[in-house]
């Protein structure tokens, strides 16, 4: 994935997230440092950006791509997280985003099963 888009989704993000919780309007958001942040944090943010944008397929292979590439607990958490928040949907929000129930649960179990080959947890 393009670096230079995964910035943009990035400061995007923070500067709505930022706009929501602190109720402003102008772009004092900027301030917030894109460089203190780790690879959890960025994370994060990607996913919950996918999620908004329906784009459950693609946040699921970022997922499983940064699973595959640094395994952990933090990264196993974050994945738990993703998952919660798509079964809260419902089968139609899940449809706009050609997901299902089914393919969470899989998800699930396949994060599942990747944790406990590398003993992380």
């Amino acid at each position: 994935m393009n670096d230079d888009y995964i910035l943009r989704m990035i400061e995007s993000a923070v500067k709505n997230a930022g706009k929501l919780i602190f109720n402003k309007e102008n772009d004092d958001i900027d301030t917030i440092s894109i460089e203190a942040m780790d690879e959890k944090d960025i994370l994060k943010i990607v996913l919950n950006r996918l999620v908004m944008e329906c784009k459950y397929d693609e946040a699921e292979n970022i997922l499983f791509e940064q699973m595959e590439k640094t395994p952990s607990r933090d990264i196993f958490n974050i994945g738990i997280e993703f998952y919660n928040k798509l079964l809260v949907k419902s089968d139609e929000e899940l449809l706009k985003g050609n997901f299902s129930k089914e393919e969470i649960l899989q998800g699930l179990n396949d994060l599942k099963n990747m944790i406990v080959e590398n003993k992380t947890v």
